[in-house]
């Protein structure tokens, strides 16, 4: 019984091994592309690898991927028939919590007006909501969703979500479907999108949906750059109907030097940089994720191919 962990998206892979062992220090794990028998491969970690490059692993048992989004994996024609399981924090991942805080409090304090009244030399107070009168709306309502939005809903914010399916939350008012886009969008001034890219989400902050959001809003998008349409985003900004956008993601990454995005007064341009996957915080899901196989149980952070997540 082996893992193979392939060139990881932050680190060494050595590092990774090593930190995974102080946690189970038994496993046997390979380093690629040193795979030695593909018959002992039973656990893939993945970060960085075409997947058309792996050998033919005929007992492999699950794929682990060592990031948030399976985007580039169910697109795929070489992934493997086997499940997929999510090595994230359980409860969410602290740097993507206080990332997204940030640029929330960013929009709601109108920091990025006041950088450009810097840059004018122009002394102006704007004035400013109170945080239950700022309503903040998260598309999406996972593991990475749920703990920024009760912080900001800790902080006074009036929060809501809008899911695929339908849920409860005791704090947080949640929207459901397609049918509940509209409503959810009409009471949002600070839109987050932090959606699985799916079929279904693919260019899903378009014209259409700008126009929905009231005007002077703000969107700030964590999720995936395959998210936005990006010229009407710019056409948005321009008429004046959105106030502002902040960019964790684009497509593609990094952003051609030659996009509009850039220099757009009103966008700010992040490299991707929300969440950085540590091995320390990924270990013990990983060996958790084979221990429960090895010992029948279901997983716990299984990824639904069909959904997307």
């Amino acid at each position: 019984m082996a893992l193979l962990i392939t060139p990881p998206v932050m680190g060494s892979a050595e590092h990774w091994r090593d930190t995974i062992l102080e946690v189970s220090p038994d496993l046997d794990i390979r380093l690629w592309p040193e795979v030695g028998d593909p018959d002992d491969i039973l656990y893939l970690l993945t970060g960085f690898l075409d997947l058309a490059e792996l050998p033919e692993l005929p007992n492999l048992r699950l794929v682990m991927p060592m990031f948030a989004g399976f985007d580039h994996l169910l697109g795929s024609p070489h992934l493997p028939d086997v499940p997929i399981v999510r090595t994230g924090p359980p409860d969410g991942d602290p740097a993507m919590t206080e990332y997204c805080v940030l640029h929330v409090l960013r929009h709601h304090r109108h920091m990025p007006d006041y950088l450009d009244q810097q840059r004018r030399r122009e002394w102006k107070v704007i004035p400013q909501k109170q945080p239950h009168e700022q309503r903040v709306g998260f598309m999406g309502f996972g593991v990475l969703a749920r703990p920024p939005a009760r912080t900001l809903h800790g902080l006074g914010f009036d929060v809501a979500a809008w899911t695929r399916s339908e849920r409860s939350d005791p704090d947080i008012a949640l929207f459901n479907g397609p049918d509940g886009l509209a409503a959810f969008l009409a009471r949002t001034d600070i839109l987050v999108c932090l959606l699985p890219l799916t079929d279904d989400t693919d260019g899903i902050l378009n014209a259409n949906l700008f126009a929905q959001l009231p005007e002077g809003a703000s969107v700030i998008n964590l999720g995936r750059g395959g998210h936005l349409v990006d010229g009407d985003l710019i056409a948005a900004l321009d008429s004046g109907h959105l106030a502002g956008a902040t960019l964790d993601a684009t497509k593609p990454e990094p952003l051609p030097q030659d996009s509009p995005l850039w220099t757009h007064p009103r966008v700010t341009v992040m490299p991707h940089t929300a969440r950085r996957v540590r091995a320390a915080t990924v270990a013990p899901q990983v060996v958790e994720t084979i221990r429960r196989d090895q010992a029948g149980e279901p997983q716990l952070w299984a990824v639904d191919r069909a959904a997307g997540y």
